[in-house]
Order: structure tokens, then C-alpha cells, then sequence
């Protein structure tokens, strides 16, 4: 999981296992506070010492809890919860820039840049639980209801 090899990382190797230990344990808790309360407890601690590992750790942390609060069925949630389909797609971008061997402007960025996500989606499989994607759409529409309420009730009072 990048996430968790982008907060390990900026840690002395001795640290490393307790760290990953701790957000497996939060990611696996299945309530998102309770896992916002484990991941910010290590956060906490590091702060002093080692303020890239926690920062690393809360960077983005709401976007990655969201997939619990959702509460997807499991085959989806696995591969949602994870930003490996997106790393791939950059990786696959860079190495096909690096072919570059003149740059010639913007528009032929733009070719290699798409050169790159079509060699990348060669190596695409089947996005396992597509079979929930309905369930995904429900759960995101009603989240985002949720959110334009707050919206609607904060314009309402001003």
C-alpha cells in the first residue's frame, strides 16, 4: 500500500513494523473513527521526531477512510481502498516520457501522454467486485446528498 510505504519510509527501520502494524489494525477496523483515532495516536507520537512520518500518516486520510464510511461490500472496498490502479497509470506515464527524445511542445506532450495510458491499460485487468459497482454509485450519490444538505444549510443561514 503506498500510503503506508510513503509514512514507513520517513522512519528509522527499527520504527517501521510498528507503524504498519498500527494502520493495518486501523484499516482493518472497519469503523472510520475508530480507525481515524488509531492512525492519529502514532501520528501524535511521531510529530516531534519524525514529522514527515506524520504527516505522511494524515496526509489524505479522510479520502482514505472514505471507502469505510461508504461501506462498499468487501471485493469492492479491497481494490477501492487501494491507489495502486492510479501509481500503475503514473508509472507507466513517466517511463513513457522518459522515451521522449525531443521535447516538441505541448501537443506533443499531450500524444505521449496518452501514448502512456494506452500502454498502461494494456496491463489492466477486471476490477474485481465490478459486480457492486451499482452499490458504489448508490452509497457515493447519498453521500454526496449528505454533503450538499450541509451546504444547503449553511447558505440558509447566512
Amino acid at each position: 500500500m503506498p500510503k503506508q510505504r510513503n509514512a514507513t519510509d520517513a522512519l528509522p527501520a527499527r520504527m517501521r513494523a510498528a507503524l504498519r502494524s498500527a494502520m493495518r489494525q486501523a484499516y482493518a477496523s472497519g469503523d472510520p473513527k475508530h480507525a481515524r483515532r488509531l492512525l492519529e495516536n502514532p501520528a501524535r507520537s511521531l510529530e516531534r521526531n519524525h514529522p514527515g512520518a506524520a504527516a505522511a500518516l494524515r496526509a489524505g486520510l479522510d479520502e482514505t477512510l472514505t471507502v469505510m464510511r461508504l461501506e462498499l461490500p468487501e471485493s469492492l472496498a479491497r481494490v477501492r481502498s487501494s491507489t495502486t490502479l492510479i501509481e500503475n497509470l503514473f508509472s507507466r506515464g513517466r517511463e513513457t516520457a522518459r522515451r521522449m527524445r525531443r521535447r516538441q511542445g505541448g501537443e506533443m506532450a499531450l500524444h505521449w501522454t496518452a501514448a502512456g495510458v494506452l500502454e498502461a491499460e494494456r496491463n489492466f485487468r477486471k476490477l474485481v467486485g465490478y459486480r457492486s459497482l451499482g452499490k458504489l454509485e448508490a452509497a457515493l450519490r447519498a453521500h454526496d446528498a449528505t454533503l450538499n444538505r450541509g451546504v444547503d444549510s449553511r447558505k440558509q443561514a447566512a
